[in-house]
C-alpha cells in the first residue's frame, strides 16, 4: 500500500502540533484599506475644506489600520482542515523528500520521522516553505 495525500499530511499535521506552529493570514487585502483611507479623506475635505481632509485621512487611515487584523490558526488544524485539492498540491510539493524516506505506507513514514532528526526538520523546513510561498502565510513558532 503506497502513501496517500491523507497520510502524509496527517503525519505533518502531527510534526506540527508538536512543533505548536501557527500561521496568520490577513482577513483584507490592502487595496480595500487604501479605499477606505481614500474615501475618509474625501469626505473630510468636503465637510471640512483642507483640514478636514487631513483629519479624515487620518481617521480613515487609523481604522484601516485597526480593521487590518491578522487570524492566527494553529497550524495542525489548518491541515487537518485542508481540502481533497489542497492536500494533493502539498503532497506533490513534498514527493521528493518522501520518496527520498524510501517507505511504503504511513507507519514507515512515521518511525523514519521519529528516528531521523534530519529528514524531520526537512519535511518541516517544505512545509514551512509552501505556506510562506504557495499560500502567502506568514508562520509564528509558539
Amino acid at each position: 500500500m503506497s502513501l496517500t495525500a491523507e497520510d502524509v499530511v496527517g503525519v505533518l499535521a502531527i510534526m506540527a502540533g508538536d512543533e505548536k506552529y501557527k500561521i496568520s493570514c490577513n482577513t483584507r487585502s490592502r487595496w480595500k484599506d487604501g479605499l477606505l483611507t481614500g474615501a475618509a479623506a474625501t469626505v473630510g475635505g468636503v465637510c471640512g475644506g483642507p483640514a478636514g481632509a487631513v483629519l479624515g485621512g487620518f481617521i480613515g487611515g487609523t481604522m484601516a489600520a485597526w480593521n487590518r487584523k491578522d487570524i492566527e490558526t494553529p497550524l495542525d488544524k489548518y491541515l487537518i482542515d485542508m481540502g481533497r485539492e489542497e492536500r494533493q498540491k502539498l503532497f506533490i510539493y513534498m514527493k521528493y523528500l518522501v520518496d527520498e524516506c524510501k517507505v511504503t505506507n504511513v507507519v514507515g513514514l512515521n518511525a523514519k520521522l521519529a528516528t531521523d532528526a534530519s529528514i524531520r526538520r526537512r519535511f518541516i523546513d517544505v512545509l514551512l516553505c509552501y505556506l510562506k510561498t504557495e499560500k502567502g502565510f506568514k508562520v509564528i513558532a509558539s
